[in-house]
């Protein structure tokens, strides 16, 4: 019994030129799971500017000058939000400022509705001064004769009130002139004290409404902005992954281009001096001895050829390369009759065609055609494969019958040239093409059957001594066996991402390019191939070597494709982003976490974490190690443990093999279970389609469940229903009650594990009162234990009900009760004291189920006992079928339908009882899968600094 491995929360953060180092050092220690990201509206907009998205600051709660300091951070000083954004905060502190002017006026009882109008000829009039005008101003006016109050309205300014006859306004404009700021006040100013104070709430209003608005276009601006950013970043990620997964695909033609290559060379160059060179890369004896007669124009027949050839290509492929054959026979048949003809013998008015091909071209021998083309057949060739004629036929005609040769025949034609030179031209031309398509028969058939032998290519190289085959085949080498993989280099990764994009298409195209030039050259004359060929083998050298550049940073790509969603940026200052990454990792591997992030991160702005507590939410991390990751399989089916949950892998597994042991128990059988199952593991095959890791589990499973199949097998005393072991412990078809005693204690013990276990959690999670008096914990449990005791003694009078009331069982009954009142007790005190009526109605179920469920799961374990007898019932049927069918037919049967059928059986009852009986009291099953961004890549190179 084990917990989960104990995990600690950590974040880290750097600068995002650094991001590839952060991921690079996270892959290098592998099992790290990380969270979703952080929030990207959050992690990449200021607080406010999320606050402000969200509602949750309006005109009310806005701090204003907060607000214009975080735009002023993020935006550029020409912005065109930010000058709005300025606009609106200067016209509220003139608001601001009013609202301040009006205050000090209502302080001295004075309303700005009575400023600039004569009363009884008394004028009411006021200006603004600054702080260090204030006192010349006043004194002027003091000795003008005019009434004066001051009042200071801001750090720098003062509002003078003047009181003056309608005599002295001449003087008061020359003072206001000379002192007054001349700032200019909207209409409603003027108006009674409380009109405009109430205005200037309105105001005020207004402009911050106008201000959040603005925050808001700059929030979505920005947001959108980030949002392209990250779309477009995962969608560049994205790509060139899926370009390096598409050159991947291009591994197995670069091989087969490359073995071509090699069966050219051998082909073209060493096979023509040294005939034995076919044995000596590996090539089965028909085949060489196909290739050398092919190579010295040696006829073989059709029917020979597909037979050697039969199982190296597909039908389809042996259809084609049969064609080429043809054509090759075809041009050999031309080539020969061309050199039976004499220029001289020849008639000047008549146009002569040479024609060769299958047995469809005998149709030309039939009367019909003769008198539509005129033509007469001068001579003619024939074997088994192969028809060719040479023909005499008027001018006016030649060209019809051409076309009809070629094109209703399906016949290779040749029309002889009269003139010397062109005839001597065409001969030499046929030979080149006779050549050409001997070249690429040749070239084909040992290409496919290296391909088919699994010839190892050093051994063919070898013999070649090719220096550039050499070094395309190391590239190639490292394509099938793995490529070194490296990180990123520092600086603009999504730039270099790009041209890795486009170094995925490059490398693509050149293949394709390569696989044509390969084709062409097979055509190209003997004496001009060394040169193209040697350019080709350069080319391979050179794409090779940049599928294996490309293929060396696929786990890094991978990695950053799985993790960029993961990954949180926030912005500082306009230019300045950091990159913040937030996970789990095991406990035990904060150090290694810790000095790696130190070592491999060259800024490592930010590094904490703390340990997550058992009754915390957080990722199951469970370590897998041995037979334990295949065994997990039965967990994992079953559900996630929460991270305060036993983990009951090593219980659920002892359990299954025990009761797949007690119902299928036979020597035999369980040896070739056993046998099965460790065929299974070491192979991984998939039986049935199914993946290699669960190939590993099932042959896992197999084999522990043989063994106890073995062990259970000894106890009953059989082996394939023939050998008797000696006198049996237990025989389940002639002792059923004692076997059912055995499976049904079994059962107890089983289930009062479960009820042990689900107190542990419980009590590991923190509920102590749930873990002492819930259904599932101690007072299930005390239920249960009274039960079976009750039962059992039940059972043994002969299930005579005047035992209940023994004094013996009252002690047990006392507990029943005690056990039901407890757990509805329980759920009356969560009601009450959580306020979650639920409670009580989860209790009320409990109870019943405590009473239905308890003594139905108990009995469940009866199958244990049933199938044991059920096993033993087909060694008999195969006694009395002896007698009928044979004894070694009959047993054959018997053990055929045991292993087959009943050994599925089993296999399903066991895990019914582990999942539904036993694993439903303690085990819930929803904890989080601890998924590691990446498992450990050793391989895997410093980042560069």
């Amino acid at each position: 019994m084990s917990l989960p491995e104990k995990v600690a929360r950590f974040r880290a953060a750097a600068p995002a030129e650094q991001e590839v180092a952060l991921l690079n050092a996270i892959i290098s220690v592998g099992s790290v799971h990380l969270e979703s990201e952080l929030g990207s509206l959050r992690s990449a907009l200021p607080e406010l500017l999320v606050d402000v998205l969200e509602g949750r600051v309006n005109y009310a709660n806005l701090n204003v000058d907060e607000a214009l300091e975080v735009a002023r951070k993020v935006l550029r000083p020409e912005d065109p939000f930010l000058l709005k954004l300025e606009d609106k905060v200067k016209e509220l502190r003139q608001i601001e400022f009013i609202e301040k002017i009006l205050d000090k006026l209502g302080g001295i009882g004075v309303s700005p509705d009575s400023f600039g109008k004569q009363r009884l000829g008394v004028i009411t009039d006021f200006m603004l001064v600054t702080d260090e005008n204030v006192y010349d101003a006043i004194s002027e006016l003091v000795n003008a004769g005019i009434i004066v109050r001051r009042a200071r309205v801001s750090p720098e300014h003062h509002i003078v009130i003047m009181i003056y006859s309608t005599n002295k306004s001449q003087d008061v404009d020359a003072v206001k002139k000379k002192y007054s700021l001349g700032i200019q006040l909207p209409q409603w100013f003027f108006e009674p004290l409380e009109t405009a104070k109430r205005r200037t709430e309105e105001e005020k209003t207004r402009i911050k409404k106008e201000i959040i608005e603005t925050l808001v276009e700059i929030a979505g601006v920005l947001r959108d902005a980030f949002e392209f950013e990250r779309a477009t970043r995962i969608e560049i990620i994205s790509n060139t992954l899926k370009a390096i997964e598409n050159a991947e695909k291009n591994i197995q033609e670069l091989e087969r281009l490359f073995t071509e290559l090699m069966a050219f060379n051998i082909v073209h160059g060493i096979c023509r001096k040294r005939i034995t060179v076919f044995e000596e890369i590996g090539l089965k004896k028909p085949v060489c001895e196909l290739l050398r007669n092919i190579l010295n124009n040696e006829k073989v027949s059709r029917q020979q050829f597909r037979r050697v050839l039969a199982n190296i290509f597909s039908q389809e492929e042996l259809d084609e390369i049969e064609n080429e054959y043809t054509r090759l026979l075809s041009l050999q048949s031309l080539y020969s009759a061309l050199a039976t003809l004499k220029l001289e013998e020849l008639a000047e008015k008549s146009v002569y065609i040479v024609a060769s091909g299958g047995q469809r071209l005998e149709e030309v021998e039939r009367p019909e055609y003769i008198v539509s083309y005129g033509y007469k057949t001068i001579n003619k060739f024939a074997d088994e494969d192969m028809r060719t004629y040479i023909f005499s036929v008027p001018e006016e005609t030649s060209s019809a019958l051409v076309n009809y040769l070629k094109d209703r025949l399906r016949a290779q034609v040749i029309v002889v040239p009269r003139d010397s030179q062109a005839f001597n031209n065409a001969q030499e031309q046929l030979a080149r093409s006779l050549e050409t398509v001997k070249n690429s028969l040749l070239t084909t058939i040992v290409s496919r059957s290296i391909l088919k032998t699994g010839t190892k290519p050093e051994r063919i190289l070898s013999i070649l001594n090719n220096e550039g085959l050499k070094k395309a085949y190391s590239y190639i080498s490292q394509l099938k066996n793995g490529v070194p993989q490296r990180g990123l280099p520092e600086g603009d990764i999504y730039s270099y991402l790009k041209s890795l994009t486009g170094l995925a298409d490059e490398t693509s195209e050149e293949i394709s390019h390569l696989r044509e030039e390969i084709e062409f050259i097979k055509e190209v004359p003997y004496e001009k191939v060394t040169e193209r060929l040697r350019n080709i083998e350069k080319s391979l050298v050179d794409v090779s070597s940049k599928l294996v550049e490309l293929l060396s940073y696929k786990s890094v790509v991978e990695t950053m494709f799985r993790a960029q969603p993961l990954l949180s940026e926030i912005r500082v200052f306009r230019s300045r982003r950091i990159t913040v990454v937030e996970g789990y990792v095991p406990v035990k591997y904060v150090p290694l976490l810790e000095q790696t992030l130190k070592s491999k991160v060259p800024r490592l702005l930010y590094f904490k974490y703390f340990e997550i507590p058992r009754t915390a939410t957080a990722p199951t991390y469970v370590e897998r190690k041995g037979l334990k990751k295949y065994l997990y399989t039965l967990t994992s089916m079953r559900g996630t443990p929460a991270y305060w949950e036993v983990d009951p892998t090593l219980i659920f597994t002892g359990l299954f093999i025990v009761m797949y042991g007690m119902m299928f128990g036979d020597i035999g059988h369980g040896l070739v279970l056993s046998l099965f199952g460790a065929f299974m593991w070491k192979t991984k095959y998939r039986l049935l389609g199914i993946t290699r890791e669960g190939a590993a589990t099932l042959g896992v499973l197999s084999l522990l469940a043989g063994l106890a199949s073995m062990v259970f097998g000894y106890i009953y005393g059989t082996m394939f229903f023939l050998v008797p072991l000696g006198k049996p412990i237990i025989a389940p078809i002639h002792d059923v009650y004692g076997i059912i005693a055995v499976a049904l204690w079994f059962g107890v013990a089983q289930l009062i594990l479960a009820f042990i276990l689900n107190m542990v959690n419980l009590w590991i999670y923190g509920d102590r009162l749930g873990a002492l008096f819930s259904g599932m914990g101690g007072a299930g449990l005390a239920f249960y234990g009274s039960g079976v005791v009750i039962a059992y003694r039940l059972a043994t009078s002969g299930f005579n009900l005047a035992i209940l009331s023994s004094p013996e069982l009252a002690p047990f009954i006392s507990v029943l009760i005690i056990a039901l009142l407890s757990v509805v007790g329980y759920g009356v005190f969560e009601a009450l004291h959580y306020g979650e009526k639920e409670k009580l109605m989860h209790a009320i179920s409990e109870v019943i189920e405590m009473i239905i469920a308890f003594p139905a799961n108990s009995l469940s374990y009866i199958r244990l006992a049933a199938f044991a007898m059920a096993h033993e019932a087909f060694g008999i049927l195969a006694e009395n079928m002896a007698g009928l069918a044979g004894p070694i037919a009959s047993y054959l049967v018997a053990n055929f339908l045991v292993l087959g059928i009943e050994g599925l059986a089993v296999g399903i009852q066991a895990m019914r009882l582990t999942y539904y009986e036993f694993s439903t009291k303690f085990f819930k099953g929803t904890g989080i899968k601890f998924e590691p961004v990446a498992t450990p890549i050793s391989s895997i190179e410093k980042a560069k600094a």
